[in-house]
């Protein structure tokens, strides 16, 4: 009986081990070819990725074309997954990942019909933008058939990855456009809630039209409205606990905020000047952007560093060593709630 059960915990430790040098063999084939030569017949000559200390790739080529072919390459080496998931988010289409789990979002999601949309932009894009997307597409396709193993994640759903389309680039940018906009109209309907039960005047200064502060693209600043005092409306008689969900009783809680600021040279130590701003997205892992420096070296040279996003042959935000440029999302009203009161009948 001791020989017995002495060899059965020598064949499950044995099967534990191969178990787990199988998932390690795996998960290291999954990762991405950060040394070497590989061969390539779409690329018109030879591009280069190089990575610095901390990951982040150098990205070399010699024309356009070919820098957007080795961006998908590298994109699809290093994120795969995380592309796959935002255009299915757009298109509606986790629940072939993920089953029921995603099936409201799903609904959600489909209804604004984005990949039927994207197929329609394509088809009115210039000849020279649709060959850059087109080169971006081969190059995330390559990347993926170049892992020596499907992304990790992938064999835990029990599902193989679909190839890159060109619409998929397009939808990335509509699962960011869903991201940074109040897609179900909460606001509106917070504002309606609001203005049913305060006075007017309150009402007209919590949610101001304009400030001097602003700095319209037509006319002038708007004159902001005054703050109400107390005969106008007194919260003098309401409990402190009345407020505690909305806002946080911990001091040292934070409220969610987003700026952007711009610093002249003459300001600054070294000269420079500095752009700063917040992209206004929560923190994802991996990140929602993909820091990468794109260099091109022919007779239309460019030396870009900055952020990408997985999925499309773009820089969001960045230098190209004489502009800055970034973004923070301006909340514009996109969206609108609409009461639809069923009839009598």
């Amino acid at each position: 009986m001791k020989r017995f059960i002495a060899r059965l915990l020598w064949t499950a430790a044995i099967l534990v081990v191969v178990g787990f040098s199988l998932a390690w063999v795996l998960l290291n084939k999954s990762l991405p070819q950060i040394d070497g030569e590989i061969g390539l017949s779409r690329l018109s000559a030879d591009a280069t990725i190089a990575r610095d200390a901390a990951g982040i790739p150098v990205i070399t080529a010699d024309n356009r074309r070919d820098l957007a072919y080795a961006t998908g390459y590298a994109h699809a080496q290093d994120r795969f997954f995380q592309m796959d998931l935002t255009r299915r988010n757009a298109a509606g289409e986790l629940s072939e990942l993920f089953g029921a789990l995603a099936l409201p979002r799903d609904k959600q999601n489909r209804f604004h019909r984005f990949r039927a949309r994207a197929r329609v932009v394509l088809e009115s894009v210039s000849a020279a933008d649709a060959d850059i997307i087109s080169a971006y597409v081969d190059g995330v396709n390559d990347g993926l058939t170049g892992l020596g193993a499907k992304p990790f994640e992938y064999f835990l759903l029990g599902a193989s990855p679909r190839p890159w389309v060109a619409e998929d680039t397009l939808l990335v940018v509509y699962s960011m456009y869903m991201d940074l906009n109040d897609e179900r109209a909460a606001r509106d309907v917070q504002r309606g809630l609001v203005q049913q039960v305060l006075p007017n005047q309150v009402y007209d200064w919590l949610y101001q039209h304009g400030t001097k502060w602003d700095a319209p693209l037509m006319g002038e600043p708007l004159e902001a409205a005054s703050m109400p005092d107390a005969t106008e409306f007194d919260i003098s008689g309401f409990a402190p606990t009345a407020y505690n969900h909305i806002l946080p009783t911990n001091a040292d809680a934070l409220l969610p905020g987003s700026n952007n600021w711009a610093i002249a040279g003459k300001l600054t130590a070294s000269g420079r000047a500095i752009v700063a701003n917040d992209m206004h997205l929560g923190i994802t892992v991996p990140n929602v952007f993909y820091r990468a420096r794109l260099r091109v070296t022919g007779s239309q040279s460019v030396d870009l560093n900055g952020l990408t996003i997985p999925g499309a042959p773009i820089l969001v935000a960045g230098s190209n060593g004489n502009v800055a440029w970034g973004n923070t999302n301006s909340y514009g009203d996109w969206s609108d709630a609409v009461i639809i009161k069923a009839g009598s009948e």
